[in-house]
């Protein structure tokens, strides 16, 4: 609803605009070019290198899928050793100026064994530092762990059911701060999991709730009417649909399979634009990858996989007096299948044409509510500092990404399908446009709060650390335990849906009615006569309230 209202407002601000302004008017570009977390992925199986990065990065590639297959510790802890090759792919990553797609699974054959559930969230457990420090280069996570490929089909342990796959998914999901994504294989999981039919819409979007942050990933992308089974067999129209809504707020990605009829340049087009992918496999399916470059829609692909953003006009202030206010307003449309998925700033910059010194607006426009071919009508409106030197600046948009390690890297920002406008070496995008800060201007004196600061780099600038869902309080003492547990939380009882407990493989073993939480506080005898007989293992304890699900893993020794 804020977009629509905002989109109004400025069309008017766009007809009466009275301040001396200039009108410029942008030529787009067919050019195939790197944006982070769009485009093509590479696969990698093995530790990230440099040179793999450089070289990826020279064909357009920002985001590679690491995959890492672990049988080796499908029954004991990750070793340190481990840990330390998944927080070197991080650092590199980072160095690199790319962006990461992990996925864990033990096994990449049909009948492999993978882990049982505790194990699995004994795994996740110890990488969740790991991610939690390292979220800035993570484009989102595949949510893995379960059956070969850690694609949820099959499982030694039987963990193809909806509670062990919403037992890894609500783990995977409070292992990672609530402005990451986990994408599983198939939306009829995310219905099951979350027990809701409709997709997201823009109030739920964003908003950090468990559903508003699963995607979807598709590894048999066009093999044939149901994708092998990515799409429910009679409804395959339904479940399009639901992604077709659901992808406007969340990551699709994904990866050919077969060219089994289906993934000729008709077909994908009109799919790749349904389903708003944002990433695909550039190394998988080499026959269908094939097809695309002599059916001739190979470029096409590549351009709009993901956003593609071309700024179309502009309305800009000519001349501003210090303390006065600056007025921007610009046309911007969306060629891509699909919107920024993670958040992203739009920033506007102000450089001295003879010092070079930088004056930066932070606005509070989402770039990921900039959908699929729309054109967005935006408006800014800031104030000139007083002891702002005068003289003549070009005026940029930078459309930044606001983690602090990442910020000031123009490899992870994002650049505008224009010609002439990027600038390579900071990121920005020149709006062709000359300001003169002089006295002598014309023009009312700024009112608002909302002014240009002198910017030297992000490290001069407060950063908002992301909230965690780890920060929430759910705790449970003693445990592990013998015999009888107390979880405490700080949510209001009255919000609560339902308190259950469930076994290592899904099962549920205890529920708890209202009665038994109201002071926020439950207690838990494994010995009452509505436990089950339990024997010493790993349990996991969920409370679920409207806005959210919380996991608490309990251990039981006996």
């Amino acid at each position: 609803m804020r977009n629509i209202f905002k989109t109004f407002i400025v069309l008017t601000v766009f007809t009466l605009q009275l301040l001396p302004q200039s009108i410029v008017t942008y030529q787009n570009t067919d050019e195939i070019f790197f944006n982070p977390e769009r485009g093509f992925t590479a696969y990698r199986s093995n530790p990230i290198t440099i040179s793999f990065i450089n070289s990826l990065k020279a064909i357009n590639v920002s985001v590679i899928q690491r995959i890492y297959t672990i049988p080796q510790y499908n029954d004991v802890p990750l070793p340190q050793s481990f840990l330390n090759t998944v927080q070197a792919d991080f650092n590199t990553a980072r160095t690199g100026g790319v962006k990461v797609i992990p996925r864990f699974s033990y096994t990449d054959n049909q009948n492999g064994a993978d882990a049982a559930l505790d194990t699995i969230l004994l795994h996740i457990n110890q990488l969740t530092p790991i991610l939690q420090e390292n979220y800035d280069v993570i484009a989102y996570v595949e949510a893995g762990f379960i059956g070969a490929w850690g694609e949820w089909y099959y499982s030694t342990h039987n963990l193809n059911n909806t509670n062990s796959r919403r037992t890894v998914t609500y783990a995977l999901l409070d292992a990672l701060p609530l402005n990451r994504n986990v994408v599983l294989r198939t939306p009829e999981y995310k219905r099951n999991i979350f027990q809701i039919d409709t997709p997201l819409d823009s109030i739920e979007a964003f908003s950090g709730t468990k559903r508003s942050r699963v995607g979807a990933h598709n590894d048999c992308f066009l093999a044939d009417a149901t994708d092998y089974g990515t799409y429910v067999w009679n409804d395959i129209e339904g479940d399009k649909n639901y992604l077709n809504q659901d992808n406007r707020f969340v990551p699709q990605g994904g990866e050919t399979c077969c060219d089994c009829g289906y993934a000729g340049c008709p077909n994908s087009l009109i799919d790749l634009a349904r389903m708003r992918y944002s990433l695909l496999n550039k190394d998988y399916h080499p026959s269908v990858l094939s097809r695309w470059t002599t059916e001739g829609c190979m470029d096409e692909v590549k351009r709009r996989l993901g956003y593609r953003l071309e700024l179309l006009q502009a309305s800009i202030s000519d001349s501003i007096k210090p303390t006065g206010t600056f007025n921007l307003n610009f046309q911007i449309t969306n060629k891509g299948f699909a919107s920024p998925f993670n958040p992203r700033n739009l920033e506007i910059i102000l450089r001295n044409n003879i010092s070079n010194q930088k004056y930066r607006l932070v606005t509070d426009v989402d770039p990921r509510f900039w959908m699929a071919g729309d054109t967005m009508f935006v408006s800014v409106v800031g104030g000139i500092p007083a002891n702002m030197i005068e003289g003549d600046y070009s005026a940029f948009i930078f459309l930044a990404d606001p983690e602090y390690r990442l910020h000031d890297n123009p490899s992870y920002a994002i650049r505008l399908a224009n010609n002439n406008l990027w600038e390579d070496s900071t990121g920005y995008n020149s709006l062709n446009h000359q300001i003169k800060i002089t006295l002598n201007a014309n023009g009312s004196t700024y009112t608002g709060s909302n002014y240009f600061e002198l910017y030297n780099g992000v490290s001069d600038v407060e950063i908002e650390e992301p909230i965690n869902p780890k920060n929430y309080n759910v705790d449970a003492y003693p445990n592990p335990f013998n015999g009888t547990t107390t979880i405490v939380f700080n949510f209001n009882p009255q919000e609560i849906i339902e308190v259950l407990i469930y076994d290592s493989i899904g099962r549920l073993i205890k529920s708890f009615e209202p009665g038994e939480y109201s002071n926020k506080k439950i207690i838990w005898n494994t010995a009452d006569r509505k436990s089950k007989e339990l024997s010493s293992g790993l349990y996991l304890f969920t409370l679920r309230t409207k806005e959210n699900l919380y996991t608490k893993k309990l251990l039981l020794l006996k």
